[in-house]
């Protein structure tokens, strides 16, 4: 005799009961909504969910295999979005106008706290167990940073251990980081390295190039590669590479080197002018400096895996590159 299928399945919520028979139902579901039962090392949350004898499969506590990741784009904000996420780090793609970091000086929401709030909701307790296996609070931690009205990708560390591993990779030059932005002026090589001293004003906001090394002075190192000239305009599309990380570092080095980024107001003196100018329009009408953190190569902290995230260039940019392939210089025919 065949036993019918229909018979030998039982809802989650049963299955559960007979593991913990002490335990009132009503208290079950509670625990099955909030992530605390595990089917074969993954978190289950429906208590409706009907299945066959789970055996030994079925636990109560955190998930014997590894943790989850999510590895898909997932907006959790109007200016981000989280392109990756484990129990050791984040990658999220920022767009212009939002802050990398909290600051004292600003009262404006940050890519950290963006994350921060999104990871802690209070409905997202079975997700916390899922990613890091337990429903306590998660404390996003920075490892670099972008300019506000820089757009792309920010890596973000999910626990001490992770983030030191991280930043030692940022000072070993293991950290892969590449930009597009696009300098105004014509490129003399089509590939090479600029290497400057910088050192940041009494401010500490914006940096000074230094034509000799003092105390206090750092040197930066900066890759670069011509992607595209667009001749009629006399702009160059670039690819570019950090060494160093300082910050403003490839603003102020472009325009030391000939290649202002377009719509840089602190370095670019024409933008700077139109800003200053009531009404002047800004060039090219791009609102900020053009450019985008389109690529992140790490070391994983913990599986030690090389892994890469790319990000293609946001909507202004992309209306800026078709305005310099196809308009024309002003007073020409």
């Amino acid at each position: 005799m065949i036993e019918d299928s229909n018979q030998t399945e039982k809802t989650l919520l049963d299955w559960a009961a007979r593991l913990c028979p002490d335990s009132p139902r009503k208290r079950l579901k509670e625990w099955i909504a909030s992530g605390r039962f595990c089917l074969d090392g993954c978190v289950v949350t429906k208590a409706g969910l009907r299945l066959a004898d789970p055996g030994d499969t079925l636990t109560l506590g955190t998930p014997e295999k590894s943790a989850a990741a999510l590895g898909h784009r997932k907006r959790i904000h109007p200016k981000l979005v989280l392109v990756y996420l484990d129990s050791d780090l984040a990658i999220v793609d920022k767009e212009s106008g939002l802050l990398s970091v909290p600051t004292e000086k600003q009262g404006k929401i940050s890519a950290i706290e963006v994350l921060s709030n999104y990871l802690n909701d209070s409905r997202g307790e079975a997700t916390r167990r899922s990613f890091f296996g337990s429903p306590d609070a998660v404390k996003p931690l920075p490892v670099h940073r972008l300019d506000q009205y820089t757009s792309g990708l920010l890596c973000i560390a999910l626990n001490d251990s992770s983030r030191q591993n991280l930043i030692k990779q940022l000072r070993s030059h293991d950290f892969l980081r590449e930009y597009i932005a696009y300098g105004d002026g014509d490129a003399l090589e089509s590939e090479g390295t600029w290497t400057n001293y910088l050192q940041l004003d009494e401010r500490g906001y914006n940096q000074q190039l230094l034509e000799e090394p003092v105390e206090g002075a750092t040197t930066a190192i900066t890759h670069y590669q011509t992607e595209e000239v667009f001749e009629r305009h006399h702009v160059t599309k670039l690819r570019i590479r950090l060494e160093t990380g300082l910050k403003h570092q490839i603003r102020i080095q472009a325009a030391a080197n000939g290649l202002p980024l377009v719509g840089d107001r602190i370095y670019h003196p024409s933008t700077q002018k139109a800003v200053a100018k009531k009404g002047a329009k800004l060039p090219y009408g791009f609102q900020r400096q053009a450019l985008h953190a389109a690529m992140i190569g790490i070391i994983h902290p913990t599986s030690g895996k090389k892994v890469k995230f790319q990000s293609k260039i946001p909507g202004d940019m992309q209306m800026l590159e078709e305005r310099l392939r196809t308009a024309k210089v002003k007073g020409e025919a």
